[in-house]
């Protein structure tokens, strides 16, 4: 992996390792705690991959009972892990995190599947503590496929700059999520850029149809084939973020969320700004070209 360990682990990791043992092989660390300037709301945001789904949930069988929104039991989240990673919000002994669990063999999955929820988190920097081979090559092959889709995404020409905020925007652009993208987007280039830097500059130059050219890059596919690669994303993307696996998400993030109905709210108005944002930014655009 490019990301380097932490030599020295976080109460919030020692929490998960002391919790769990070595059925974590995987601990991934990612969002504003790991990069970025966190707010007074921030958690520790965590990717725990385990070696046997089914103890990991036997071992949270209490709070599965009594913490959820929804009560659970054991047999029910072994089941829904199976469809994607679930997501927990956990505050013990001052601790604040947010964990989404998954097993080794579904994280694998789950980066080269269809579905945009795991790999589009891949394709960002992330804090590796502990990792196999397996997880390294599925994140591999999720930036793989990322670099590709924003490769399609950007002019024949282009910087790194564009690049990685056409990379970055991918996740958001693929969920209903409440965020304003393009300063989220932002902020995590800014963040994190000597590790994003490391991660994609050997991916775009592998890439046979992408060359170098001074301080950007150029795309030396036909005009016709970039149109359709383009098309091809842009269509894949949608379909991510408006099917019924979308919906399915959010109501199984609201079953563990520790304010369902904010929650929810918050994805509602966060698309609708979005939405108008957009149509304002158009408006503007006709204003401009009526005045030339």
């Amino acid at each position: 992996m490019y990301e380097t360990p932490e030599k020295k682990l976080g109460p919030e990791e020692q929490y998960l390792i002391d919790r769990y043992g070595d059925n974590v092989v995987g601990l991934l660390k990612y969002g504003s705690m790991a990069f970025g300037k966190p707010h007074s709301k921030s958690v520790h945001d965590f990717w725990v991959i385990v070696k046997n789904l089914r103890a990991f949930h036997r071992a949270n069988e209490d709070f599965y009972r009594t913490e959820l929104n929804v009560p659970s039991t054991v047999a029910e989240q072994v089941a829904a892990n199976r469809v994607a990673p679930n997501f927990y919000a956990i505050e013990k002994y001052g601790l604040r995190m947010k964990i989404a669990v998954v097993s080794e063999h579904d994280f694998a999955r789950f980066c080269r599947a269809k579905m945009m929820f795991v790999k589009g988190r891949m394709q960002k920097p992330l804090r590796v503590i502990r990792t196999t081979p397996l997880i390294e090559q599925a994140i591999e092959a999720a930036r793989r496929e990322g670099a590709r889709h924003a490769v399609n995404l950007c002019p024949p020409r282009f910087t790194t700059e564009k690049f990685l905020y056409e990379l970055c925007s991918l996740s958001y652009r693929a969920e209903i999520r409440p965020e304003r993208k393009r300063a989220k987007v932002q902020s995590i280039i800014d963040a994190s850029r000597p590790h994003i830097d490391r991660i994609y500059d050997p991916l775009l130059q592998s890439m046979v149809d992408v060359e170098t050219n001074g301080e950007s890059y150029l795309d030396t596919r036909s005009e016709q084939n970039r149109w359709l690669e383009r098309r091809k994303t842009m269509g894949y993307l949608r379909r991510c973020k408006w099917s019924s696996n979308t919906i399915r998400l959010i109501w199984r993030n609201y079953r563990t969320h520790s304010a369902p109905i904010t929650y929810i709210w918050h994805k509602i108005i966060g698309e609708f700004e979005k939405a108008l944002d957009r149509h304002r930014a158009r408006q503007a655009q006709l204003s401009r070209n009526r005045a030339d």
